[in-house]
């Protein structure tokens, strides 16, 4: 079997840029090809900034960036047209504040599952999370940071569904890679720490909350809406559940004795959820 070649994809938004590229070298030596996906305004330099640490890689950059935030559902199908066109074999998406121990233990994996014939899509496990029973488990859904795609799958799901450029993208992903008859596996020896949000632990019920600002909460309570009415026939009444919980009822709860600017982030969970019923699928 030829070598696989390993396409990479990093989001970059208003980074900080040495935590980033320290991120970034942990992983870039492994790969054929990274795409930074930067959504930062021009003003803020981030690529003069980025490439002046990373210059010794220049020629395996790709850099894409034009000043506006375009979010991650474009990048991914950037990534995948780009994969298409150029003979890779998989996609690496990350997150620019994600942080890999062991990058070249998961390709090796990756690798080995590959040659046994599992075209599955890999996932880390999360640092912080309860260690799983078994070096493999089976998921139903994932989150995108660490995830790797065959090209193969992605051009069968037809790549990211952009009505959800930026939330619940992931679980759009995974839940339409099972229904074309692929597995989500978690690769328990590969470890990823990863952060999500700013979090902060609320003043006066002591929760951990990611401290979304209005538009965040707009496109979270949006997208999360869209992808629970496609997908109603497929998610457990339990998954259901969970997706109202957190991103509705949770949420509001906090926004209300916790948050600041709590009108404004009541108005746009509002809005966004709304607009979510409204949108068609």
């Amino acid at each position: 079997m030829k070598n696989m070649k390993f396409l990479g994809l990093v989001t970059l938004y208003h980074p900080n840029i040495q935590v980033a590229t320290d991120n970034i070298k942990r992983y870039l030596e492994y790969l054929d090809q990274l795409i930074i996906w930067d959504n930062s305004p021009l003003k803020d330099k981030v690529k003069e900034q980025v490439m002046a640490i990373l210059t010794d890689d220049a020629d395996r950059i790709v850099w894409q960036g034009n000043g506006e935030n375009r979010c991650i559902a474009s990048a991914v199908n950037f990534a995948w047209h780009h994969a298409q066109e150029n003979g890779f074999d998989m996609l690496l998406i990350m997150d620019q504040d994600s942080e890999w121990q062991n990058f070249a233990d998961y390709k090796k994996m990756i690798e080995e599952h590959w040659r046994m014939g599992h075209e599955w899509v890999f996932t880390p496990y999360f640092a912080g999370q309860p260690k799983p029973a078994e070096p493999v488990e089976v998921l139903r859904l994932f989150i995108n940071s660490g995830t790797v795609i065959p090209i193969k799958v992605l051009q069968d799901i037809g790549g990211a569904d952009e009505l959800m450029p930026l939330d619940a993208l992931d679980h759009d992903m995974a839940i339409r890679i099972q229904k074309k008859g692929y597995r989500i596996v978690k690769l328990a020896d590969a470890i990823l720490s990863h952060t999500i949000g700013a979090p902060t632990f609320s003043k006066h019920l002591h929760l951990k909350t990611s401290n979304h600002n209005a538009q965040r909460t707009y496109s979270m309570a949006r997208s999360h809406m869209i992808c629970l009415r496609k997908h109603h026939d497929w998610l457990t009444f339990q998954e259901k559940w969970m997706i109202i919980k957190r991103y509705y009822l949770r949420r509001l709860v906090l926004i209300v004795l916790d948050e600041e600017d709590k009108w404004n982030r009541i108005k746009m969970l509002i809005k966004g959820t709304i607009e979510g019923l409204r949108t068609p699928i």
